[in-house]
């Protein structure tokens, strides 16, 4: 499987493709759900539409040019494309379309990373951290794990870490918490010591309470899964300083 290329014109199509999919299936069902299908993509078109047109010149440039055009801001907008692709993936779920509504899902991340590239904050980023999530688990090569690991990293930035820790109060999903983990762990399956590093470093900074746990369960994967050896010391590193060492003082 590939990662979704950063593009608007990708987003535009993989859902004109997804569309007649839930189209048809609306079509054939005996009782049409609500809202139909190709409300929502018109609603999502337009986004885009609106999007690209703006893209011209620096970050400044293009927040003008939205709020020039919509009178909101980029967030806003943002916010808006997530929510439509939500509600576009609960219809294919009432459809019967499992698949068709993962794919819808897993938009959120080009969407998402294409408006971070652009100065774009991301207040709410439970959508594009279940995208990710969704990728993770079907991606195999240690190379698409690690351009993954890339575009974890980008989020993260554009979360920052200040405004992801307030995230976790009072948020039972614990966004910033999930996207930490599964970003260490995505590194490891890249099988890229320096990855797994920077990932490691950032549990330990932000997230040290869950260290011990994390070291202690990856050192268990090491042997479940037969890591290569680079892999393996990289992970023993961490567990004797935070496993091991922790438990001598």
């Amino acid at each position: 499987m590939m990662l979704p290329p950063i593009d608007i014109s990708y987003i535009a199509n993989r859902l004109g493709e997804l569309g007649e999919d839930l189209q048809r299936a609306r079509e054939d069902a005996g009782n049409p759900i609500e809202p139909p299908p190709h409300i929502l993509i018109t609603g999502l078109d337009r986004l885009l539409d609106i999007i690209r047109a703006a893209d011209k010149g620096s970050s400044a440039d293009f927040a003008k040019a939205v709020q020039d055009t919509t009178g909101s801001d980029p967030e806003v907008l943002l916010e808006h494309g997530l929510h439509l692709l939500a509600q576009l993936a609960g219809v294919a779920e009432r459809l019967g379309l499992a698949d068709q509504a993962r794919a819808i899902e897993q938009l959120a991340l080009p969407l998402s990373c294409w408006m971070l590239r652009r100065g774009c904050e991301l207040p709410h980023p439970e959508p594009v951290v279940n995208a990710m999530a969704l990728l993770a688990n079907s991606l195999r090569q240690p190379e698409r794990l690690a351009e993954l690991f890339g575009l974890m990293t980008e989020v993260m930035d554009g979360i920052g870490s200040e405004r992801g820790l307030e995230m976790e109060l009072g948020n039972p999903a614990r966004p910033w918490r999930v996207l930490l983990m599964n970003r260490a762990i995505v590194a490891t399956r890249s099988h890229q010591p320096i990855l797994m590093e920077e990932a490691f470093d950032s549990i330990v900074e932000h997230l040290p309470e869950d260290a011990p746990d994390f070291f202690r369960e990856g050192m268990g994967q090491m042997e479940a899964l037969d890591y290569p050896v680079h892999v393996r010391e990289v992970m023993r590193r961490y567990f004797e300083v935070w496993c091991v060492g922790q438990r001598l003082h």
